[in-house]
C-alpha cells in the first residue's frame, strides 16, 4: 500500500514540474490577433462597416474617440457606415502603426492598438488634421476565432505645459 501512495505521489509531482502554465500565446493565436488589427485595418480603408462588424462579438461595447459609448454590434456598425457614407470619415485612411498583444489567459488578450488617421473631417465638415489614435481592445477566443469584445480608442494630444 505505501508503495503504491508513494507511485501516486511521484506521478503527480512529475505531472506538476512538466506543466507548467503558458505564460503567451502560441504563435497561431498571435498571428490570428495580428490579423485582426490588419483587418481593421483594411476594412476601414475600403469602407467597407459590414466585414468590420465581423471582428465583433454581438454583445460588443465601443467608445469612440468621441467618447460615445455604442452597445452591440448591430449599433456599431450602424453608427461607422452612417460616419463612412457621409463627409467625415467618407475619404479617411486609417494607418496601424503598433500593436502590443498583454496575455491574460488562452481565451482572453487584452491589445493595445496605435494607428494614424488622416483625410477626416470634423463634424462641421473641416478637415481634421492627421491625428495619432490608440485604442485599448479586449479579445475573446470562441469557437477557435478571436473576436472584439471590448474596444475604448481615444485621440492622442500633446501634453499641455503647466506654469
Amino acid at each position: 500500500m505505501r508503495f503504491s501512495i508513494l507511485i501516486v505521489i511521484i506521478c503527480i509531482s512529475s505531472l506538476n514540474s512538466n506543466c507548467q502554465p503558458v505564460k503567451e500565446y502560441d504563435n497561431k493565436d498571435m498571428k490570428a490577433l495580428h490579423e485582426i488589427a490588419e483587418k481593421w485595418e483594411h476594412y476601414w480603408n475600403i469602407h467597407n462597416m459590414d466585414s468590420m462588424g465581423t471582428l465583433l462579438r454581438d454583445d460588443v461595447d465601443f467608445i469612440n474617440v468621441g467618447g460615445n459609448w455604442l452597445r452591440g454590434k448591430a449599433q456599431v456598425v450602424q453608427v461607422h457606415k452612417v460616419m463612412h457614407q457621409n463627409v467625415k470619415f467618407k475619404t479617411s485612411i486609417l494607418q496601424t502603426d503598433s500593436v502590443a498583444i498583454i496575455y491574460v489567459k488562452p481565451d482572453l488578450a487584452i491589445m493595445h492598438v496605435g494607428t494614424g488617421v488622416a483625410g477626416d473631417f470634423e463634424n462641421d465638415g473641416t478637415p481634421r488634421e492627421p491625428r495619432h489614435v490608440i485604442g485599448t481592445w479586449v479579445l475573446v477566443k470562441e469557437n477557435n476565432e478571436w473576436l472584439l469584445h471590448t474596444v475604448q480608442n481615444g485621440n492622442i494630444t500633446a501634453a499641455k505645459q503647466t506654469k
